[in-house]
């Protein structure tokens, strides 16, 4: 049973009358929301989805937190606006302006990419806005049993701090009505009633059911949304899990402080770029993006990524190990459509499953063109229809495609060429150059025969023997043979398989090429 299945059946389990199952997950939307980040996005969507395979009513919820407060600038904004962002620490991210000036606030900036991104890799979520559930006083009855059991919170969270909250220590914030900061001193007035001092000299008195510019903090307001959305499923990183993290006393709150059992809510490792060390960090600007991924990777590919055991940490390959996480994606979609056997039921299972939640709509057999070769198709084709040429020549693809076919290879090329602008090796790179290389009179007379061979061969197969009869004939070296190809060609002693490699060319130019020898 794959792991999305499994926590499917223990909501189900534990919960069996209920109408609907509620996942949930969220992020505080203060910087860039990274492939990391991604793994909660995607490990509440796979349990979603097996949740409807299961035949039951359940509903992906995604909660932006964006009436938490601006704490720093991160490194990744504009260099300009970095000081002039200072002025707006202590404001609601929703309420602080958009840096880049393309969106209507900075939270907004950072969030409306990940819902492209998510719409993308048909993840579609009900996304819930914190900022305009506060500003509703939807949380009024949660904030009032907060304010009412503090001593119970301020304890609870004191069991595992180095330094304790003070006894006037509050579970809320208060944002100032004149200068929209948390730079304030508040106090518990009455049932439903806040009095707050402003640094910057305002204060006032308010009825948090009327307005709704205070908030729960953030370690009071996740069980908090877990008692009133009543919760199902939410998984969060190993540093949320962390003895005395805000999941351990998330779970006590929710338990003792709202009186609700707190969802199921494992653990997800983390996600690298291959050869990463750190864990990745909007702050810190060290990292790729879900739109990094779908500038090399197929959309279902980037789910297929986070398929994995959740407790195992990614590493997303964006050297040449990408054409082994195309093969492995590859394998599962012809596992599925059987038409590839694999060792053992387990394996056959884990392929399978991972296949079928790796597909935005109901999957499609379809043709499996070879990354790495279309990495140098890309490089070499002028066009599409010669690429097409190109690949229906190597037996890459048939000569009759059909439109999901061709649509695999259009989106593959442009993916390998981006690959190869972006990512590639220098020995990968494939440019032709006009430079005449200096050759023994063995190699030029050799490679010279190279145009006649091209034309006589109708795939890789007959000018690979083509090409070892020339050599065969030349007493040359193999080596100086292929050596001498390659700086004509591009200029370095190495290069793709040559027999592959020529047919991708335009004959014109390997008749150019070897004719000047």
């Amino acid at each position: 049973m794959h792991w999305s299945d499994s926590y499917a059946k223990k909501i189900v389990e534990k919960k069996p009358d209920k109408k609907e199952y509620i996942v949930e997950s969220g992020i505080t939307p203060s910087g860039v929301v990274h492939a990391g980040n991604f793994r909660e996005v995607m490990t509440q969507e796979f349990v979603y989805k097996a949740l409807l395979k299961l035949g039951v009513k359940a509903k992906y919820q995604y909660v932006w937190d964006d009436y938490d407060r601006l704490r720093k600038i991160p490194a990744n904004v504009p260099e300009n606006w970095k000081k002039e962002g200072e002025q707006y620490i202590g404001m609601p991210v929703s309420e602080v302006p958009d840096p880049w000036g393309t969106d209507e606030s900075y939270s907004k900036h950072f969030a409306n990419k990940l819902i492209e991104e998510s719409e993308k890799c048909g993840v579609h979520a009900d996304y819930v806005w914190m900022s305009e559930e506060y500003k509703k006083c939807t949380f009024s009855e949660n904030m009032r049993v907060a304010l009412e059991k503090k001593e119970q919170i301020r304890e609870l969270l004191n069991q595992f701090r180095r330094e304790p909250h003070p006894k006037e220590w509050m579970p809320v914030r208060v944002y100032c009505e004149t200068c929209h900061k948390d730079t304030t001193k508040v106090e518990y007035a009455s049932e439903y009633k806040l009095h707050y001092q402003c640094e910057c000299g305002a204060s006032g008195e308010f009825d948090f059911r009327k307005k709704g510019f205070a908030k729960l903090k953030w370690r009071i307001c996740w069980p908090s949304r877990w008692a009133f959305y009543d919760v199902d499923f939410e998984s969060s990183g190993k540093d949320h899990k962390a003895s005395g993290g805000s999941w351990d006393t998330g779970e006590r709150i929710c338990q003792h402080v709202f009186e609700h059992a707190p969802p199921i809510g494992p653990m997800y490792e983390f996600i690298y770029a291959k050869g990463q060390k750190e864990k990745m960090s909007s702050s810190k600007g060290n990292v790729f993006t879900v739109s990094d991924l779908l500038e090399v990777y197929e959309p279902e590919m980037v789910r297929y990524i986070y398929t994995p055991k959740i407790n195992r940490a990614i590493e997303v390959p964006f050297d040449e190990g990408i054409f082994n996480y195309y093969e492995s994606y590859d394998l599962a979609e012809r596992v599925f459509f059987g038409k590839e056997e694999v060792s053992n039921d387990r394996e056959k299972e884990n392929f399978v499953t991972s296949y079928e939640l790796s597909q935005n709509e109901k999957p499609k057999q379809t043709l499996q063109p070879q990354f790495s070769f279309l990495a140098d198709v890309a490089q070499i084709a002028p066009n599409l229809d010669k690429a097409i040429a190109v690949l229906q020549r190597t037996g890459h693809a048939p000569e009759k495609l059909s439109e999901t076919d061709k649509a695999r290879i259009v989106l593959r090329l442009e993916l390998a060429g981006n690959w190869a602008k972006k990512y590639a090796p220098e020995n990968r790179k494939l440019i032709i150059v006009e430079d005449v290389p200096e050759l023994s009179e063995a190699q030029k007379k050799a490679l010279a025969k190279l145009p006649e061979a091209i034309k006589k061969s109708t795939n890789p197969e007959e000018l690979g023997a083509e090409i070892k009869t020339i050599i065969g004939e030349s007493g040359l070296n193999p080596k100086d043979f292929f050596q001498g190809a390659y700086m004509t060609l591009l200029g370095k002693d190495r290069g793709p398989r040559l027999a592959p490699f020529l047919l991708t060319l335009d004959e014109q130019v390997v008749e150019k090429k070897f004719s000047k020898l």
